[in-house]
């Protein structure tokens, strides 16, 4: 299946013909070793013209590009190109494996075995038997099994790292939970959280009629960290343009795939707007488990990435929950300096630094003073410490990168900020958030904390 987003260039078409007559022994080597295995039945094409670039050898069934780096790779301009072009194409869902030209002549068997282990892992699973594809419009299981596989691929494509389905049904053990968490004020002066408490565990009052809940990890871990204990400080997620306007383009394109492939489906997509208990969802369809601090955890992840849902009144294959992986450990709890954890699995939202400097409209309280550790939107303690982060990976989201000059701001730069700077700097940021009085509150607050 072909990605819409990728789009052959016709002036592209003859110049990668042409580096065909002039491949590489490594590049020869290896088409004739994937022609004559076929690599699972997946079909490869060599010198692919991708965007605005070409590709030495790629799958579209798998979304999968090979490149071999020879000595013309080797210099600081050509890895950085490399690294711009892989980055770019990683956004419309490409994958890459790379290899070492010497590496695929002296070592064939262990290149081809590397791509086909690749293969096992990330391939979409493979037609039943008795030949041809089914239709995901095909009613019965084959129907529903062509319909999710469908879906998941289609989240990969779209840049999702993981994608998980669970049935759309009232969340019966999450209602006392949350029942009680408003119990005991622990949302604040966000009266909003209890508002539509029905809808908030029940799907099927938000989109009548649904059936699954498709829930998506998007990664937004930054590649540089702007965290300085000495600094002032923003959370990471919020480096870059607000995930809101970006997760919500691709939920879009997701729906329309969606509508193109199965018809006019009833359904609706989420990003943190909703009453929608995303990582309750998130929990059940086992892309991750719910840590002492609240958070998602995935275990190849951590917890740097935004949820998002798709509800839909398809039916689907339904996948389960995994087990919780925090063990005896409490470094979440240990670390927070407002104290915001009073017990495993529960945040007093009203004490978090990150609803100080956000949620909260009046005056930051005078006992939380000297307590923010330089956190001046939202808050990325209780992650940071967290020794599943060990594992978060870099993002390769474009809007994610945070503004040039916000990556060299240091405290005078945010102490002498004006309005019209801040307008610049955080156009299209979550910071607008807060709004500009907020943010100088919370500057005001933290810097007259440190003396």
């Amino acid at each position: 299946m072909r990605n819409k987003l990728i789009s052959y260039r016709k002036d592209l078409r003859n110049q990668a013909r042409e580096l065909r007559k002039f491949a590489t022994a490594s590049e020869v080597i290896l088409w004739n070793e994937i022609r004559r295995r076929k690599l699972a039945g997946y079909q490869f094409h060599r010198q692919v013209p991708l965007l605005d670039y070409i590709v030495d050898f790629y799958c579209h069934e798998l979304m999968l590009a090979i490149e071999i780096d020879g000595e013309s790779h080797l210099t600081k301009e050509a890895k950085s190109s490399d690294r711009k072009r892989q980055q770019k194409l990683e956004t419309t869902g490409v994958r890459f494996l790379r290899f070492d030209d010497r590496e695929v002549r002296n070592r064939t068997e262990m290149v081809v075995s590397k791509i086909a282990d690749w293969i096992k892992l990330n391939a979409p699973p493979a037609p039943l038997k008795g030949g041809g594809t089914i239709s995901p419009l095909e009613g019965g299981q084959r129907g529903v099994s062509s319909r999710t596989t469908f879906i998941k691929h289609t989240a990969t494509q779209l840049g999702f790292s993981y994608c998980g389905i669970s049935k759309a049904e009232f969340l019966e053990d999450e209602a006392p939970k949350l029942e009680e968490w408003l119990k005991r004020n622990y949302h604040g002066k966000m009266a909003y959280m209890a508002n539509h408490f029905e809808k908030r565990l029940d799907p099927t009052k938000l989109i009548p009629g649904a059936k699954s809940v498709i829930s998506l990890i998007y990664n937004y871990f930054p590649a540089k960290d702007l965290t300085d204990r000495h600094n002032l400080k923003i959370t990471r997620y919020a480096y870059g343009e607000d995930y809101h306007f970006v997760i919500k383009d691709k939920l879009k394109e997701f729906m329309l795939r969606l509508r193109e492939k199965l018809g006019d489906i009833n359904g609706r997509a989420f990003v943190d707007s909703a009453p929608v208990l995303e990582r309750a969802w998130a929990k059940r369809s086992g892309i991750g488990w719910i840590g002492k601090n609240s958070l998602l955890l995935n275990r190849s992840m951590g917890s740097f990435f935004f949820l998002a849902e798709l509800i839909v009144d398809l039916e689907l294959e339904y996948d389960g929950p995994i087990k919780d992986y925090c063990g005896t450990c409490t470094a979440c709890m240990d670390a927070c300096p407002t104290e915001a954890i009073p017990q495993p699995y529960v945040v007093d939202g009203s004490k978090c630094i990150s609803y100080f400097t956000i949620e909260l409209r009046e005056e930051i309280p005078a006992e939380v003073k000297g307590k923010f550790e330089n956190w001046i939107f939202g808050c990325d303690i209780c992650q940071e410490v967290c020794p599943w982060n060990r594992f978060a990976q870099p993002h390769h989201e474009p809007r994610f990168n945070p503004h040039p000059q916000t990556a060299g701001m240091n405290n005078s730069d945010w102490l002498e900020l004006t309005e019209e700077v801040f307008q610049k700097l955080f156009k299209k940021s979550a910071v607008k958030r807060t709004g500009f009085k907020g943010l100088k509150r919370n500057i005001q607050f933290v810097s007259t904390s440190a003396h």
